[in-house]
């Protein structure tokens, strides 16, 4: 029996690869002048970029938390949705914020719903997701007039219903945790 001390296998960090990648995906479609790359849409791909990189860290390096996701998807989301905008696929006729802020809760709704796919456990998660989804579709309705501002009214009067939505996802925890007690 020999007595050698166990060594921990050091892993190479990921991070500079991704980052190496995506730099190299950057410089390749702005040489190749692909509509993506052009202009002045470098910042939404840092974003992108930052979204990867916590994916990945999620993905490859231990010790996981389920809120990396949120933020993970909620970054690629945003930086994509930045990036189709200012090209003009998604939403071009729409203009500043006062007609685009309905992104912002659907982005993190989206997050959350991914975030709580990863952990079921986390109802509130669900709730919020649910919520800032039901904010978002119903606010990019009446922006992009796809519904008129008195059924917009009409449904925004349900506003209490996410109160009850989150009461229930409370409920739901406190009994799901009492019998995983047991």
């Amino acid at each position: 029996m020999s007595s050698t001390p166990d060594v921990k296998r050091h892993r190479p960090p990921i991070v500079p690869g991704i980052l190496l990648i995506l730099l190299g995906v950057w410089l390749l479609g702005r040489q190749l002048n692909l509509p993506l790359f052009v202009g002045d849409v470098l910042w939404p791909w840092l974003l992108i970029a930052a979204g990867i990189v916590i994916w990945a860290r999620y993905i490859f390096l231990p010790p996981r938390s389920s809120d990396d996701l949120f933020w993970a998807t909620g970054t690629l989301l945003a930086g994509a949705f930045l990036l189709v905008w200012r090209n003009g696929f998604f939403l071009s006729n729409l203009e500043g914020w006062g007609q685009l802020w309905p992104m912002v809760p659907l982005i993190m709704g989206i997050s959350a719903l991914v975030e709580w796919l990863f952990d079921m456990r986390k109802w509130f998660t669900l709730v919020f997701a649910v919520g800032a989804n039901a904010v978002g579709w119903i606010g990019l309705g009446y922006t992009t007039g796809s519904i008129d501002s008195m059924t917009a009214w009409r449904l925004a009067q349900y506003w209490p219903m996410l109160i009850v939505i989150a009461g229930l996802g409370v409920l739901i925890h406190a009994l799901l945790g009492k019998r995983a007690d047991r």
